[in-house]
């Protein structure tokens, strides 16, 4: 059994390991909650925008944008969204294979696929998987800009339209509550090729509308913007996921630090109060051959 003062020395650092947790959490709790407030506030905007390009595409044949070119995806890019830090449970690894799925289906299509990586963990995990980034970007998670979203987004959709790509994803975290996010694919370009959104936005499809400009000047502004938004939409959603998953994992340690600390504090009590009953003994056998 360890003796009085290695039990106290393990107390000592389990207790400066649990405040050193503590403060994580408390400081991932207030950044999950402006990350989430953030989340929710660019989600009605998003939704309108794209409910706007589906009112305009809706029953007009004639509307075309290079933007929304529907090619044989023979070239595909992958954009990976993780975290820059650790610590943060299986976040990271979730993501990260189901973008391994995602890679390696398109591989086995015969299709050629470029990695982009936003965030330091899905970098190196991707080299490490044998899918190495022809790009890497950090410092973007911690709580994303829309202006960062234009210096990724606008080389990428110049390459589009260039024809030099057929097919942008994003794989990120969808944020659903605070202790569950799903790895999900969302196709940015060609535009209005996510089925997800083109489901949302379906039901007013049938609405008749007069537009000035006319929808095809309209479209030129909308689609590239709608293709930004959707990116900015899929990054404060990693941001948010990030954050919570960070609290929950250092929640998680407080209490196992805690629940540790309570089985130190009771063998200590244990070992000193053995160690005081044997003083006890010695002293009254002492007392007892000295009479």
């Amino acid at each position: 059994m360890a003796n009085t003062q290695e039990l106290r020395k393990r107390r000592k650092s389990i207790s400066n390991t649990r405040k050193i947790t503590r403060t994580m959490e408390l400081v991932a709790s207030s950044k999950a909650r402006k990350a989430q407030d953030a989340a929710d506030a660019s989600r009605p905007y998003a939704e309108t925008l794209a409910q706007v390009v589906s009112d305009l595409s809706a029953g007009e044949t004639d509307l075309t944008h290079p933007l929304m070119a529907q090619r044989d995806p023979q070239r595909v890019m992958v954009l990976v969204a993780t975290s820059d830090r650790g610590l943060c449970g299986a976040f990271n690894a979730n993501v990260l294979r189901h973008a391994q799925q995602v890679i390696e289906a398109h591989k086995a299509a015969g299709r050629q696929v470029e990695v982009i990586s936003l965030g330091k963990k899905g970098a190196s995990t991707l080299r490490f998987l044998g899918h190495p980034p022809s790009e890497s970007h950090s410092g973007i998670m911690d709580a994303p800009t829309y202006s960062q979203v234009l210096r990724l987004i606008d080389p990428i959709i110049e390459r589009f339209t260039a024809a030099s790509i057929d097919r942008v994803e994003v794989v990120y975290p969808r944020f659903i509550n605070i202790a569950r996010q799903e790895p999900v694919t969302r196709v940015l370009l060609p535009a209005g090729g996510d089925e997800a959104a083109s489901d949302q936005t379906a039901g007013a499809a049938m609405v008749d509308f007069i537009y000035s400009p006319p929808p095809q000047e309209l479209l030129a502004t909308l689609i590239p913007q709608t293709v930004r938004t959707a990116l900015f939409s899929a990054l404060l959603q990693t941001s948010a996921g990030e954050h919570n998953a960070r609290r929950m994992a250092m929640k998680n340690a407080t209490d196992a630090a805690s629940d540790i600390l309570k089985t130190i504090n009771r063998t200590y009590n244990r070992v000193r109060q053995g160690k005081i009953t044997q003083e006890i003994a010695e002293i009254v056998g002492a007392v007892e051959a000295m009479s």
